[in-house]
């Protein structure tokens, strides 16, 4: 069932339609990474320098998975995501950037990144109803200045012509940076740190992150926003961290895997 509210939905379509293509012609868009020419935030050679999350995990997103295995065992028993798509391993020169645009200031990036997850998820297009960015707490927001995730997700939403649902969705909890936390005290954390004050039966939604490293935070997202009514959710991530190599005889984390 698809179901869109009038007031996500209404966007300015004919004037993009018809300025955008002549700021482009004015103001060509160039690599944030080499500084070259090109339309989709990084260009080509630059796109390539950056690490593939390949082989990784349907459910969620994390690889290198062994031959043609397609789901791992990693995800708990409450992972709540249909599926993860996240294009990049987390690392280096990827990294650095999105170092860069969590915590120096360079917002330019999220559109960049946007449309690197745009061209991976564009399969998904006709799945989704709408993109929910990971909210930060207003008090973060302040400190940072934006949000680096809607950044992302305002870049994605418009190559993808999907609304972003923005309105009653909101971090109610200042909760502990995630960096400095083990898995379990990241779900502990993120406990009821989101709130949904709006009604979201019978919708398909994309959650957008910047970095899925555990999965907590867009896991906990998921849940709120099923709780509220949605009847589907998937996370799109630009980078998800990567499994460790495993040890001989020993599957990913102990935990083995199974073929679907």
């Amino acid at each position: 069932m698809q179901y869109r509210n009038a007031q996500d939905s209404c966007q300015p379509k004919m004037l993009s339609q018809v300025y955008e293509p002549l700021i482009g012609l004015i103001l060509p868009e160039l690599c944030q990474r080499c500084g070259s020419g090109c339309a989709g935030g990084f260009c080509g050679p630059c796109r390539n320098e950056f690490t593939r999350n390949e082989r990784a995990c349907r459910v969620c997103g994390c690889g290198p998975l062994p031959g043609d295995t397609a789901e791992c065992r990693r995800h708990p028993a409450h992972w709540q995501l249909a599926r993860v798509i996240a294009p990049l391993v987390y690392a280096p020169p990827a990294e650095d950037y999105l170092h860069a645009l969590k915590y120096s200031g360079e917002r330019a990036l999220g559109r960049a990144f946007g449309q690197v997850l745009a061209d991976a998820v564009a399969y998904r297009r006709s799945e989704i109803d709408a993109i929910v960015s990971v909210p930060l707490h207003p008090r973060r927001l302040i400190q940072r200045g934006y949000n680096q995730a809607l950044e992302i997700a305002r870049s994605t939403a418009a190559v993808l012509r999907l609304p972003i649902l923005r309105a009653g969705i909101a971090r109610g909890r200042d909760t502990l940076p995630q960096s400095r936390l083990d898995a379990g005290e990241r779900r502990r954390n993120l406990a009821t740190a989101f709130t949904i004050a709006r009604q979201l039966r019978g919708r398909r939604l994309a959650i957008i992150d910047d970095v899925i490293t555990t999965g907590s935070t867009v896991n906990a997202l998921a849940t709120a926003l099923l709780a509220a009514g949605a009847v589907h959710v998937e996370a799109w991530s630009v980078a998800r961290t990567q499994l460790p190599a495993p040890r001989r005889g020993i599957d990913h984390e102990g935990a083995g895997t199974r073929k679907m």
